[in-house]
């Protein structure tokens, strides 16, 4: 089915290209998804001219995406796959396994009625081999059985739909899509676009993720002004993962995770939180990225009125007897108690910046991410230019901090 598509594939990317600048070459992602073999038939279509590009070096593990086969030299090198394009363009055929495991249970899956999974699962990471200059101007295309609907965080893809990322010179389709039998909800809130899609039948309460966002993400927007204009939520339940995991412009969350838990965090806001910070290129430390996630879950409650002064300060106590009890440290990578412990610290640091009249957290956050190294080093310098002084809540010298093996 696949390459009866391909005549199709020549004669739509020939009218795209007519009129496109010189140092711009065109790519056309596209996918079948064959619920009963378990794959999704993918297919990247290159059209150019002057040799744009001139290859694709894929993170494709062989038990993940298999059968390549297509135009130019094709070459496998460990988990990796070199694709070197031919002069005019050409297509590389190849079969991107759905269900992968998180643990004993699934983050992507497919079954005969519907999918959840990350696009780039089907549409691997890439480094683009090109010309100095060259751009691609990119869409994206998915099939599947009669009757199926795709929900991306681009919007619906019933018909060919634009890749466009403004940081990136070869555009490729990402984030969390959700695919077949699917009900779906959508709401402008604010200037944003919202979409809540869930296959039906697997009790994703879609109206009350609506309400809930009415009511929590104009906070969330005031303290991060630059948070992407469309935000698609997919949702599964049995032996998917049960918790919630971000992605570009788009979030899972397991149908049975609540909104807010008898802790008064909140897995939504927290992976919410995660794509306003996902922004920020360069390094960064995960007990900040994870630290402030749940800083601001707990914040947008409390400054949205959904959490009262006396209940964000149980949880703060239910937080740092957490962190007093499993030893947590301001450590990266960061879960748990490590976590618990950089949220206590960014309390710690707001209150210093509120005695002191200095500013606010919040306005350190935006120059930290503004930055581009979310670090230790950087929160450090940033939190002192503020305070005039060294900060109680910080406590320590930035090679003091915890690092990956240490």
């Amino acid at each position: 089915m696949i390459k009866l598509l391909l005549p199709l594939l020549l004669f739509c990317n020939l009218a795209w290209a007519q009129n496109t600048p010189a140092k711009i070459y065109d790519v056309t992602f596209s996918g079948t998804f064959q619920p009963a073999k378990g794959v999704v038939e993918a297919v990247i279509h290159v059209q150019q001219k002057s040799h744009l590009l001139r290859a694709l070096d894929l993170a494709a593990p062989a038990g993940e995406f298999s059968n390549f086969s297509g135009d130019g030299v094709i070459e496998r090198k460990g988990k990796r796959l070199l694709w070197t394009v031919p002069k005019e363009g050409g297509s590389l055929f190849y079969n991107a396994r759905v269900n992968r495991e998180h643990g004993v249970l699934l983050d992507a899956k497919m079954t005969r009625d519907w999918a959840i999974l990350r696009l780039d699962d089907v549409f691997p990471t890439a480094q683009a081999r090109s010309r100095k200059g060259a751009k691609s101007k990119s869409r994206l295309e998915l099939h599947g059985p009669a009757g199926w609907r795709f929900e991306s965080r681009y919007g619906p893809v019933q018909k060919p739909r634009a890749v466009d990322d403004p940081q990136r010179r070869f555009d490729r389709p990402t984030g969390w899509l959700a695919a077949g039998n699917l009900g779906i909800r959508k709401e402008m809130i604010g200037k944003r676009m919202v979409t809540v899609a869930a296959p039906q039948n697997q009790g994703m309460q879609r109206l009350d993720i609506i309400a809930f966002l009415r009511w929590t993400m104009p906070t969330l927007v005031k303290i991060f002004p630059d948070f992407p204009k469309r935000l698609l939520i997919v949702g599964g339940s049995g032996d998917m993962w049960r918790g919630g995991l971000s992605g570009p412009s788009s979030i899972y969350l397991h149908s049975e995770r609540p909104l807010i838990s008898e802790n008064a965090t909140s897995a939504l806001l927290h992976e919410l939180v995660h794509i306003a910070t996902g922004q920020s290129p360069g390094p960064r430390d995960d007990w900040i990225i994870e630290g402030l996630a749940e800083y601001y879950s707990l914040e947008i409650l409390r400054r949205s009125g959904g959490l009262g002064a006396k209940r964000h300060a149980q949880t703060l106590q239910w937080l740092e007897a957490w962190a007093q009890k499993e030893n947590g440290r301001l450590t990266s990578p960061s879960s748990g108690a490590n976590t618990a412990r950089a949220v206590l610290v960014f309390t710690q640091i707001q209150k210093e910046l509120t005695a002191d009249d200095a500013g606010s957290f919040d306005e350190i956050v935006r120059h930290l991410l503004a930055s581009g190294a979310v670090t230790a080093e950087e929160l450090q310098l940033l939190v002192e230019n503020a305070l005039g002084k060294s900060s109680r809540g910080l406590g320590k010298a930035p090679q003091e901090y915890s690092k990956p093996g240490s």
